[in-house]
């Protein structure tokens, strides 16, 4: 193989690609590199070294990468790798770069590709009004690989709320609401802390969710056709196949509606579509507080909050702190709780209205609750 011609590079690019199964090459304008281009963006640029026994693989990386300091290191690769049985040298080498980018640049190379990319980029801008936390609390968007509907294994862009103890369970259903408000789609594994979010699908399945084998184990998974992921997996098949009817009978409804979430812990119902309201309640569950209303929380033992509206104002809200049976204090009614619990009460509330302080409301706790009023000149989130 003659890499000191442009033909000769070239070549070894298309053999390159093949394996990788790159859409294309390109030679770049100064014909001494080519370029390697995926079907989704992603490229490669080789480039000869001097003597002609080694290429140097480069990520090839918008401008907008380096303004978010992301990169993608370099590598070089020998061109005469030891031949293995039946191999040519031409083989040889381009085997042997594949599996480099393959081990070398590729996890990279689609890492920072995903972060740039626009669904990334649209979460990026929902979760800005998220509210800041002191202590080192901050939404973390990642990449993790999932195996789609086809069978391949790709990667799919995941969001939590990360605190010191680790991801918060409490903020996650928000994440996801913000997610779909900007026009993504998203997968809640049942019971974890993080969100798949995705584009919407260019064609629509007849189906969102469906029943797959498990990936590990026995049992079978409910897979979303529209991320990929994996909500939850059961051991038997017969209540699977009820869950994921009720999943797509719900989507269809969320569909049809327009909305983007038919309910959100922590909310009264009638307050999901209302900003102010829907904003209490995020403040809260990014300050550490469960939100009522979550399938995998025992509530006889973590108190969740509430927010409701006060009847006919809609300047005022009312933020419940609950327990399993609805509302009750452990043992008996407040007024009939022993002493330690009736404190442990009180200081959730006490809590909550710290939480919550803040300009354009007033606050006040009480005993059925901590009452906030909006100041009606403040601007909305």
């Amino acid at each position: 193989m003659d890499l000191s011609t442009p033909a000769g590079l070239e070549a070894l690019a298309r053999d390159v690609a093949g394996l990788l199964g790159a859409r294309r090459t390109e030679q770049d304008a100064t014909r001494d590199r080519v370029r390697i281009i995926y079907a989704d963006g992603r490229t490669l640029e080789l480039a000869p070294n001097r003597p002609r026994t080694r290429i140097t693989i480069s990520a090839v990386l918008p401008d907008e990468a380096a303004a978010q300091e992301l990169a993608v290191e370099s590598i070089a690769v020998t061109t005469r790798p030891r031949l293995r049985a039946s191999e040519t040298q031409e083989q040889a080498t381009a085997r042997h770069m594949a599996d480099h980018i393959r081990r070398r640049i590729t996890p990279e190379l689609t890492a920072v590709h995903s972060m740039l990319s626009p669904a990334v980029r649209r979460a990026r801008a929902a979760l800005a009004t998220l509210p800041r936390r002191p202590g080192g609390e901050q939404w973390v968007i990642a990449d993790v690989p999932v195996i789609r509907p086809d069978g391949l294994d790709q990667p799919c862009p995941i969001v939590w709320w990360h605190t010191p103890a680790g991801a918060s369970r409490a903020v996650a259903p928000f994440l996801a609401d913000m997610l779909r408000r900007a026009g993504l789609v998203t997968t809640e594994p049942h019971g974890e802390a993080h969100v798949f979010f995705a584009e919407p699908p260019a064609e629509l399945p007849a189906e969102r969710f469906h029943i797959v084998p498990a990936s590990e184990g026995g049992g079978c998974s409910l897979v979303d056709q529209f991320t990929g992921a994996c909500v939850r997996t059961y051991t038997d098949a017969e209540w699977a196949e009820g869950i994921a009817e009720s999943a797509n009978r719900a989507d269809e409804t969320a569909r049809r509606s327009g909305a983007c979430s038919l309910d959100l812990p922590g909310l009264s119902e009638k307050l999901i579509d209302n900003a102010q309201f829907r904003f209490l309640a995020l403040e809260l569950a990014t300050a550490g507080h469960m939100p009522y209303g979550l399938t995998d929380v025992d509530y006889t033992q973590t108190p969740g909050f509430l927010v409701l509206g006060a009847s006919g104002k809609s300047d005022m809200a009312r933020v419940a702190r609950l327990l399993d049976p609805w509302g009750a204090v452990r043992p008996g009614e407040r007024l009939e709780a022993p002493a330690q619990e009736d404190e442990r009460f009180s200081k959730d509330l006490e809590a909550y209205a710290q939480a919550l302080s803040g300009p354009g409301r007033t606050v006040t706790t009480a005993a059925d609750g901590v009452w906030v009023a909006f100041d009606p000149t403040s601007p909305q989130p």
